[in-house]
């Protein structure tokens, strides 16, 4: 029996919809089941892939922190991708992290509104400036620099960070260090209650962006390179900048029968002996600058700060 497209649709949707007939055609009383229409497909259908026998993908269900524990019924499901199945396991079998008794109080004077003395955030320190000590090896402006830190303290300023020039304190001789400006200042630093984070400055101090002072290189560093130019850093056009002993010679025996690494070195462990009842304590950081000209052009201008500087 032929039916038409309108007989089919309602035979679906389990309700007969009604059909114009042609003349001298009776309409029939047989219904259709959805059954007879509808046939579902076999079940031993076969396809030429591959992988025959493997199991369809199965989505997993998007997790998160939150629904892990309601979804914890699929982690035993083999058909779960074993990346979420492991992080699911993990969330629902770990124990909440332990927190000591400390913690927990800070927790709960911060959760309060408690405004104590303890430490939240971020610790600030304030750099200061370059010609902190003079080339006397003083403290700069003692009355001035005093009143600084104790307005920087008062303000909750964790510390200081200040240049340690090598150009000030090796000035003279090799091996010859005088730390005057340095102790004063970290003497002052302490009696404030500041940290300090020093920083041994092997560059030149002068010419660059932001500098308000002039500090050279040790006047024994400067005569060697004024004999042999190629310690300095050179361009391709031959010009020569003096701020800085280049890296290219940092393993060579070339001022006064030291490497520019001993050099270093051995200034950074006088420093060590010099302050060592400070470290820890008061002076909590120390690092270092390397070539200063890595990153800034010739001049100090910033259009060229790609120039190579390798030709020497």
């Amino acid at each position: 029996m032929a039916m038409n497209l309108g007989h089919q649709i309602g035979t679906l949707s389990g309700k007969q919809i009604p059909t114009e007939f042609a003349a001298g055609e009776q309409p029939s009383s047989t219904t259709a089941s959805p059954s007879a229409v509808w046939k579902s497909p076999a079940g031993n259908l076969r396809s030429n892939s591959p992988q025959e026998n493997a199991s369809p993908p199965m989505l997993t269900p998007p997790l998160t922190p939150n629904s892990a524990g309601e979804w914890s019924y699929l982690i035993n499901l083999p058909m779960l991708r074993p990346d979420l199945s492991v992080a699911c396991q993990a969330f629902a079998t770990s124990s909440p992290l332990e927190m000591t008794e400390e913690e927990v109080a800070g927790t709960a004077e911060w959760t309060d509104g408690g405004r104590k003395d303890e430490k939240k955030g971020v610790s600030v320190f304030v750099m200061m400036p370059l010609d902190s000590v003079t080339n006397g090896n003083t403290v700069n402006r003692k009355k001035a620099m005093n009143a600084s830190l104790h307005a920087l303290k008062s303000a909750g300023v964790e510390g200081i960070m200040i240049d340690v020039w090598w150009g000030l304190v090796e000035r003279e001789a090799p091996g010859a260090y005088n730390w005057g400006g340095y102790t004063e200042l970290l003497d002052m630093a302490k009696k404030h209650g500041l940290k300090v984070q020093a920083v041994m400055s092997f560059h030149q101090c002068g010419g660059n962006v932001g500098d308000s002072c002039t500090i050279p290189l040790p006047k024994w560093v400067r005569e060697e390179m004024e004999k042999d130019s190629d310690l300095a850093y050179t361009d391709q056009w031959g010009r020569r900048n003096y701020e800085y002993v280049s890296l290219g010679c940092d393993s060579l025996l070339v001022l006064k029968g030291r490497s520019p690494v001993q050099c270093y070195s051995d200034f950074m462990r006088a420093f060590k002996d010099n302050f060592k009842h400070l470290l820890g304590d008061t002076i909590v950081s120390c690092g270092g600058y390397s070539s200063y000209l890595l990153t800034m052009s010739w001049g100090s201008i910033f259009t060229h700060r790609n120039e190579v500087t390798c030709w020497n």
